[in-house]
C-alpha cells in the first residue's frame, strides 16, 4: 500500500542522489509489469496515520458478485486496522472511462521503472452506525435506567449497578441450589415429601411426618462433614462448668441462647456431641446474621475459632459473590438472609423440642418479636404469649401436627410481602 502523495517526492529524492553521488544525469528505462494483480494505492495520509500503530492489519477484498460486468469485477475495498482504530475505502473505477492509473517501482540497481496498474483508493474512518431497531426494542424501564447511567449522580448510578447485581447473584444462586437439590433427591431416592413452594427460603420439611422429629432431617442442615469437624469443639464444651459459662458471658464469645443452655448433663455421648453441635451452629448462624455487608469478606476475621468446612458451607448456602469493578465481593441479598433466618430457628426447634421460648434469641440476633414471630408462623409455629410472676412477657413458638405451612414472610426494610 503506497499514499500517492508522498510517491513523487521518494522518486525525485531518488534521482537527485544518484545524480550527484555518479555526477551524470540518471538513466531510467521504463517497461510495464506482466502481473495481472493491480498495486493499492491511498489518496490521503491514513496510511501513514496507521503505521503510527503497534500492529497493523491490511485486508482487500475484490467484488465477486457479478464477474461478467467490469465496474463491478474491478472494484477493491481496503480496509486498515491498527490499536482498533479502523478506516475503509473503496477503489475508484476510472478503467471504464478510457483512464486507468499506474505506478512506476523504481530500481535502484538496474535504474529500472516498471510500470504497473494500480487502484486509487480513499480512506475514511469507519464509525459503527447506531442500531435504531435495538433501540426499539428496549422498554421504558431499561431505556430510564439508560439516561440514569448516562447523566445522573454518583448515588444513582450506584443503587442501579447494585441492584443489577444482587438481583444477577439472586437468580444464579436460586438456579444453582435448585439443581443441586433436583441431583441430591435423584442419588439419594428420598421417599419425603417437601413442600416444593417453599423449599427456596426454609429448610427442608416434611410436611407429611406423623411424628414431630420426622419434620427435619439434622443432615439437611448441618451436613456430616460439619459434624464431624466440630467434635473437637463439642467436647470442649462438653467438659465445661458454669464458671467458664460466666467467663464466656462476659467475654460475650457465644450468643445468650446457647449459654443459657450449658453446662449440659448427658449419658449418652453421642446424642450430647449432636446437641452442642447444634448450639455451636446457632452461634455461627446467628453471628453470620448480624455482619454488616462490608464485613463479609473477612472470614477469619468474623469466625476465628471455626472449622474452614463449617464457614464454608455457611457462605456457599447464604451469601453471594460477584464482581465490580474488577473486585471480588460478597453480599447478602433480602431472600438469602431470611433463609438464614429460617435455618437458625429450625435448628433451635430441634435444641428446644419443638417448644422455643425466644425472647432472648431476639436480642441474640438483634431483630424484633414481631420478626421472629412471624418466620415461625412461616414454618408452622404457633405463638403463644405468657406474662410472668416478674411483670415481662415471654412468648414460645410450638410446632404441632398436622404441619401446616402458610405464605413465607419476606422481609425487606419496613415493609413485608408474603411469597
Amino acid at each position: 500500500v503506497v499514499s500517492t502523495q508522498s510517491t513523487g517526492y521518494f522518486i525525485q529524492t531518488n534521482l537527485r542522489s544518484m545524480a550527484t553521488k555518479k555526477k551524470v544525469a540518471p538513466k531510467v528505462v521504463l517497461k510495464h509489469s506482466t502481473e495481472s494483480e493491480p498495486v493499492i494505492c491511498t489518496t490521503n495520509d491514513v496510511a501513514r496515520f496507521h503505521s503510527l500503530g503497534k500492529k497493523t492489519t491490511l485486508s482487500c477484498y475484490q467484488n465477486t458478485s457479478d464477474v461478467s460486468n467490469p465496474r463491478i469485477s474491478d472494484q477493491r475495498m481496503l480496509i486498515m486496522d491498527s490499536d482498533g482504530v479502523q478506516s475503509v475505502g473503496k477503489s475508484w473505477e476510472t478503467k471504464t472511462y478510457g483512464c486507468q492509473y499506474m505506478i512506476g517501482v523504481l530500481d535502484r540497481n538496474s535504474n529500472e521503472m516498471t510500470l504497473r496498474s494500480t487502484k486509487l483508493i480513499n480512506m475514511k474512518p469507519y464509525v459503527r452506525a447506531f442500531k435504531e431497531d435495538v433501540r426499539k426494542e428496549l422498554t421504558y424501564g431499561q431505556k430510564h435506567k439508560e439516561v440514569m447511567m448516562a447523566f445522573g449522580g454518583s448515588k444513582i448510578r450506584k443503587s442501579i449497578t447494585g441492584k443489577d447485581r444482587i438481583r444477577d447473584m439472586e437468580s444464579n444462586t436460586l438456579d444453582e441450589a435448585m439443581e443441586e437439590a433436583v441431583v441430591s433427591a435423584d442419588k439419594a431416592n428420598l421417599t419425603q415429601k417437601f413442600d416444593t413452594q417453599h423449599n427456596d427460603i426454609l429448610p427442608p420439611m416434611n410436611i407429611n411426618a406423623t411424628v414431630l422429629e420426622d419434620i427435619f432431617v439434622i443432615t439437611d442442615l448441618i451436613s456430616e462433614a460439619e459434624l464431624l469437624a466440630l467434635l473437637p469443639f463439642t467436647k470442649v464444651l462438653l467438659g465445661c462448668t458454669n464458671m467458664h459459662v460466666d467467663a464466656w458471658r462476659q467475654q460475650q464469645r457465644y450468643p445468650e441462647f446457647m449459654l443459657s443452655r450449658l453446662p449440659i448433663t448427658m449419658d449418652d455421648e453421642e446424642m450430647a456431641h449432636l446437641y452442642l453441635s447444634k448450639l455451636l451452629y446457632i452461634s455461627y448462624l446467628v453471628t453470620m446474621l448480624k455482619l454488616p455487608q462490608k464485613q463479609l469478606k473477612n472470614r477469619k476475621g468474623n469466625f476465628p475459632h471455626t472449622p474452614t468446612v463449617v464457614t464454608d458451607n455457611i457462605y456457599k448456602k447464604f451469601t453471594s459473590q460477584g464482581q465490580v469493578d474488577g473486585q471480588v465481593r460478597t453480599s447478602i441479598s433480602d431472600k438469602q438472609r431470611n433463609k438464614l433466618l429460617c435455618h437458625t430457628l429450625a435448628l433451635t426447634l430441634l435444641v428446644d423440642n419443638f417448644c422455643v421460648p425466644f425472647t432472648s434469641l431476639c436480642k441474640d440476633m438483634g431483630v424484633k418479636q414481631r420478626v421472629l414471630g412471624d418466620t415461625y408462623r412461616s414454618m408452622g409455629c404457633v405463638i403463644n404469649k405468657l406474662k410472668g410472676t416478674d411483670g415481662n412477657v415471654n412468648y414460645n413458638a410450638i410446632l404441632k401436627l398436622p404441619l401446616k405451612l402458610p405464605d413465607v414472610v419476606i422481609r425487606k426494610g419496613r415493609t413485608k410481602s408474603r411469597q
